[in-house]
């Protein structure tokens, strides 16, 4: 059977509108991605403080005093500069945090320590951050190894 209708072109579509979709779709995506990184690595920071540890506390505290103890002789022999000595007593502090507690604080910056509802650590470390990074070291180092062995000592 013969018709006289003639089939017409399929229709076709535009491809710069399916572009512009999936340009759209990655853009929506890349931030969805970003935003959860950035929400698990606050959730990571921002862990409670265990209530009970059952390490031994008096030989960690004293394992720490004693690195006190040698960088304040090294400091007083001139073997390391005021910058060298605030940078090894935030050391010795975020180490002895970290003992006690398993809160990384040694890969924490200022902000961070800050969330962690640590006043005193945030307070020393605040304290030692212009001595360890501006670009002449001024700072009262008896005052700040005696406040840091305080704080160690008064530890719970």
């Amino acid at each position: 059977m013969q018709t006289s209708i003639n089939l017409q072109e399929p229709f076709t579509y535009s491809i710069i509108p399916l572009v512009f979709l999936v340009i759209i779709i990655m853009i929506l995506i890349y931030f969805l991605l970003k935003n959860r990184k950035i929400v698990t690595v606050e959730k990571e920071i921002v862990k409670e403080i265990p209530e009970k540890n059952i390490k031994n506390i008096p030989v960690i505290k004293n394992k720490y005093l004693k690195q006190l103890d040698k960088i304040n002789k090294e400091f007083k022999e001139n073997l390391i500069t005021l910058r060298e000595a605030y940078q090894s007593i935030s050391e010795v502090i975020r180490l002895f945090v970290f003992e006690v507690t398993d809160i990384t604080t040694q890969n924490y910056t200022l902000t961070e320590i800050k969330k962690l509802d640590l006043p005193v650590i945030y307070e020393l470390i605040e304290e030692y951050y212009e001595p360890e990074f501006a670009s002449k070291s001024i700072g009262d180092f008896d005052a700040s190894i005696n406040k840091t062995r305080r704080i160690i000592n008064e530890w719970n």
